[in-house]
Parts: structure tokens; sequence; C-alpha cells
């Protein structure tokens, strides 16, 4: 949707090899410590800074990305820091000079955070945006008596989605 360069970040290994097969353009563990994601931002975006983060999980890998992303920005250029959800924790430790040495800019996304039409259009967008990206989701048909064991093998790697039907 317009991004000059997309790094993604997680924990998990197999989903960034995923995801870089999808289309981003670099990957960086969330695994290592915050400096090896400073040097992984500096080193995927050329010195050319972040411009936005997209933070779906919180807690302590907002941390280190919010630390990471005013390291490796430019100087006077702000850096969106959206926050989605917080998979990972409700709260952070945000040092305040993560916030006086860059124009790191902290907003929210979600229902109250921007007025409902411009929710319904950023949904239509996305949505408009499934096919010419060729975006799929994985799914897995079990009748109705496997849905509880089918829930409890889920290791976690992959996301179950249950859908009734009547036939």
């Amino acid at each position: 949707m317009g991004a000059k360069r997309v790094i993604a970040t997680s924990r998990n290994i197999e989903a960034l090899d995923q995801l870089k097969v999808v289309g981003a353009d670099a990957i960086a563990p969330l695994a290592g410590s915050p400096k090896e994601l400073e040097t992984a931002f500096m080193e995927h975006f050329g010195g050319e800074g972040v411009d936005v983060v997209l933070d779906y999980l919180w807690g302590q890998s907002a941390e280190i990305l919010i630390i990471a992303a005013a390291k490796a920005g430019k100087d006077g250029v702000p850096i969106r820091f959206v926050q989605i959800g917080a998979a990972s924790g409700g709260n952070i430790v945000l040092p305040s000079a993560a916030l006086r040495s860059s124009a790191l800019v902290l907003m929210g996304s979600g229902i109250g955070s921007i007025p409902l039409k411009g929710l319904v259009g950023a949904i239509s967008g996305v949505l408009q945006a499934v096919v010419p990206g060729k975006l799929k989701i994985e799914t897995k048909v079990v009748s109705l008596a496997e849905v509880e064991d089918t829930w409890n093998k889920d290791s976690g790697n992959s996301r179950v989605v249950f859908v009734m039907t009547q036939n």
C-alpha cells in the first residue's frame, strides 16, 4: 500500500520466514536484545529511518521496538508508533530518552481512536487489497465434534477460526 520497505519482526522464526515469502523486504527476530534489533533496523533501513511501526503485541516487545526505532530514526522525522493490540502485555516502561531523542508519535488504532467513518474506510481499503495482494488465510475444516480437540492441539504457531454453516 505504498510502503518503500517493510521490515517484519516476530519472536517466531517460522512466521518471519513466511512473511519474507509474502513480501516483507527484511525480517528481524525479536528474540534478541534491544541493541540487536536497533542494529537490524539500521542495516535494513540504510539510515533512512523508520516511518511507521504497527505494533500488535505491546508489552516488552514494544519497549524494544520503541527504543530501536527511536535510535534508528532520522533527526526531526516523525516515527509513528501505532499500538494495535496487547498480546504481550497491557503496559510498558517507556524511557523518557526515547521521547526526547526522537520525533516519536504514539497513537492507538481501534474502536474510538478514529471516527467510525474513517475506520470503515480503512477496513474497506484492507479488504480491497486482499485480491491484488494475493493474501490468503490458511484454513482447516473440521466437524463440530472435532472443535475442542483441534483448538487444544493449536501450538500457537497458527490461528484457528471456526465458521459454522448450515447444511
